[in-house]
């Protein structure tokens, strides 16, 4: 290995959905422990794991840190590396910057140590949803959270300070806006063939939404019983979701994403943007 491609993601389902792009690419997943990883990264999220500390951790559903890999894919010579951010605020807050930073570190470590080893060659990809901000602006975003000389480009890898950066941002293609989200390119792939499931689908979404008030989350103790936070409901992912019941039953958006054959090889072949995605993990030879 002596290419690795780390990857930013807002969530699960984004990284489910390029899953599904490497593997037709020929991409496997790459199984190791963390302590069988390759040297020096194994020694990186060691350290991170550590530092999470357990005592200051509470019982309850959660994820190891966002410092660690969600998920790793390799090919030849390259190895995918995905972190899941949670939402795209955490990929614009600098939380994505400061784990970018510490894989570039890995190199001044190198250096320390020996003369002789190879330094790590690194392409950071960013993917996150244009929602209602664009996907100018967010190129814009990525661009100046990068600090780089010269603005992202949709799909284009440009090499700087001896690294590469590449930014996709899912969108809606019929929106003049270009405003929109991952979930408008599942459906774009997903409903061909299926279109009575589909149908079937945003029609019960659209005939049973509830209040605001209900698609809120809603805390029921001994003392009193109210809704908090913000709304939650997306009609896109619910028809997606309920589509999605009718193969694996209680599963999530992300497994549905994962396994369903909603989405064959011949979609991703045959989708522009599928290709236009997976340009960005080949390299020159």
């Amino acid at each position: 290995m002596d290419k690795y491609i780390i990857v930013f993601c807002e969530g699960d389902h984004d990284i489910a959905f390029l899953s599904r792009i490497l593997f037709v690419n020929g991409f496997t997943p790459y199984n190791k422990k963390v302590k069988d990883f390759i040297t020096p990264l194994n020694d990186l999220y060691i350290s991170a794991l550590k530092d999470k500390k357990i005592e200051d951790s509470k019982f309850k559903f959660q994820r190891p840190s966002i410092k660690v890999p969600y998920a790793v894919f390799e090919k030849e010579d390259r190895l995918v590396i995905f972190h899941n951010l949670g939402g795209d605020g955490n990929i614009l807050n600098g939380q994505a910057e400061r784990i970018k930073e510490s894989y570039i570190e890995l190199n001044d470590e190198i250096l320390r140590i020996t003369k002789n080893y190879e330094l790590l060659s690194y392409r950071f990809l960013y993917f996150l949803d244009a929602d209602r901000e664009g996907v100018s602006k967010r190129l814009d975003e990525i661009s100046t959270l990068l600090a780089l000389s010269n603005k992202l480009e949709h799909y284009t890898v440009i090499k700087e300070d001896g690294n590469e950066f590449g930014c996709c941002i899912f969108y809606n293609s019929t929106d003049e806006n270009k405003y929109g989200k991952l979930e408008d390119i599942l459906l774009d792939l997903m409903i061909p063939e299926n279109e009575n499931i589909f149908e079937g689908s945003r029609i019960f979404v659209g005939n049973n939404i509830l209040s605001s008030t209900r698609q809120r989350k809603f805390i029921c103790t001994h003392e009193k019983e109210e809704t908090r936070g913000s709304i939650q409901f997306k009609q896109e992912k619910s028809i997606i979701s309920i589509a999605g019941q009718l193969q694996f039953s209680g599963s999530s958006n992300s497994v549905i994403i994962a396994n369903s054959d909603y989405i064959k090889k011949s979609d991703i072949d045959n989708n522009v943007i599928c290709q236009n995605i997976i340009r960005m993990f080949e390299f020159n030879t």
